[in-house]
């Protein structure tokens, strides 16, 4: 046995959730977790993270959040299937969290994934800067089966295959849902961060606690500047 299903099956005590990693028919498989099923895509990014966000230990979990946080609005932008919702559900009960995922195969999951959840909400859309339909390149990476990105491959192919995804303006979601600050901000959305965050009204970002998520080195830099320049203390954890 690998290494990385030695890993697995340590973290996850199941045969079966290690077995899946290998079923290349991307079928729709569980594992409970805190005694509630978590659905999934076998031999999918889905696996990953489950892996990285709910099997670690809090310390090793893909997003570090202080023990002094107590978030009572969190956005998670990217939600993809719903791992990080639930996680920071588990975290925050007392919490309202509202999760946007644009790609609807991702959404059908992350609906099953929240249902035990009262304090998720899910939108079938991404946030930007303004409404709009957007192209999300698929990956060509076998082992990254459901991953997208909303900027195409560097190499210019010509033939990459996309989806179009809906997306709305942020700060008229922030309107329509009746809120004046977000606490927590969790956002991955492969590669639309800067565009994302740089949106969002400088009032409201002014009061957000914190910020956690990937970038994707689309402005990068650029956007890490922008959130000093508000007050946030930045820390970035990169591998060479």
């Amino acid at each position: 046995m690998s290494s990385r299903r030695l890993r697995y099956l340590f973290k996850s005590k199941s045969l079966r959730f290690v077995r899946d990693l290998k079923d290349k028919s991307y079928q729709i498989s569980s594992l409970a977790w805190n005694d509630r099923k978590v659905y999934y895509r076998t031999s999918s990014s889905d696996m990953i993270l489950i892996y990285e966000i709910l099997l670690q230990s809090k310390y090793e979990s893909e997003y570090y959040l202080p023990k002094k946080l107590n978030p009572q609005v969190i956005f998670d932008i990217g939600g993809n299937i719903g791992i990080t919702a639930i996680y920071l559900a588990s975290l925050f009960p007392e919490a309202t969290i509202y999760s946007f995922e644009p790609v609807t195969e991702n959404f059908e999951i992350l609906q099953k994934n929240i249902r035990p959840y009262k304090n998720i909400k899910a939108y079938n859309f991404g946030l930007g800067s303004k409404n709009g339909n957007f192209k999300a390149y698929l990956s060509s990476d076998p082992e990254n089966y459901g991953g997208i990105s909303f900027y195409p491959d560097s190499s210019g192919k010509q033939t990459e295959p996309y989806i179009s995804c809906e997306v709305k303006n942020i700060n008229e979601i922030i309107k329509q849902l009746n809120i004046d600050s977000i606490d927590l901000i969790k956002i991955d959305t492969e590669g639309a961060e800067y565009d994302i965050l740089l949106s969002i009204k400088e009032s409201i970002l002014r009061k957000t606690t914190w910020i956690t998520g990937e970038l994707h080195g689309n402005q990068d830099f650029e956007l890490l500047n922008y959130l000093n320049i508000l007050g946030f203390s930045i820390s970035l954890k990169k591998t060479n």
